[in-house]
């Protein structure tokens, strides 16, 4: 082998193995759910899109980071209880911890 074609084999095993990575990592990359902190709230209507960390059962959407458009109403964040009713638009969801690992539960289900 000449100095050119080590040097091309070397450059694609390494894209290969970062492309692996990427792969595994995506494969890895399943819809999370975020755990609803002690002392906070759900809030909707204020995520930008993509930043929700989920979404009620009604949703067009699973969860984490899948809103679509700014301030959905069905998707929400977690702020500490208290601030959402003092944001524009802001709506404190009804959702529980138990509502939360069904919603996990059925989440696996779609796995």
């Amino acid at each position: 082998m000449n100095a050119t074609t080590k040097k091309n084999a070397m450059i694609h095993s390494a894209l290969l193995v970062a492309l692996s990575f990427a792969g595994a990592e995506a494969a890895n990359a399943a819809p999370k759910m975020a755990e609803m902190p002690a002392g906070w709230e759900a809030c909707g209507g204020v995520a930008k899109a993509g930043m929700n960390d989920c979404a009620v059962k009604t949703s067009l959407h699973s969860c984490v980071g899948q809103s679509k458009t700014d301030n959905e109403a069905d998707s929400y964040v977690f702020l500490p209880k208290g601030l959402c009713g003092k944001i524009a638009k802001g709506t404190v969801l009804a959702i529980t911890k138990d509502d939360l690992a069904k919603m996990k539960e059925m989440m696996m289900k779609k796995m």
